[in-house]
C-alpha cells in the first residue's frame, strides 16, 4: 500500500489521541484517583480530575511517561 491519504492520517491520529485519553483515565482510576474523560470538545481539556487529586495525577502521569521512555531506550 502506498502513501496514506491525509484523511487516513487524521483518523489514525484521532484514534491514538482517544487511546491516550482512555489510558490516562484508566491509570488514574487504577490508582484510586477521581479521573474521568470530558465530553464533546471541552476547552478545558480531555481529562477531568477532581481538584484534590490533580497533583497526584500529574505526578503519576509523569512517572509513567518516564518509565515508558526508559523501556524504549533499553
Amino acid at each position: 500500500m502506498g502513501k496514506k491519504s491525509s484523511g487516513r492520517k487524521a483518523i489514525e491520529s484521532y484514534i491514538k489521541h482517544e487511546d491516550m485519553v482512555d489510558n490516562a483515565v484508566k491509570l488514574g482510576k487504577a490508582n484510586g484517583l477521581d479521573v474521568s474523560p470530558t465530553e464533546g470538545n471541552d476547552p478545558k481539556g480531555d481529562v477531568k480530575v477532581i481538584a484534590k487529586d490533580t497533583k497526584a495525577f500529574l505526578k503519576l502521569l509523569g512517572e509513567t511517561i518516564d518509565k515508558n521512555q526508559a523501556k524504549r531506550g533499553e
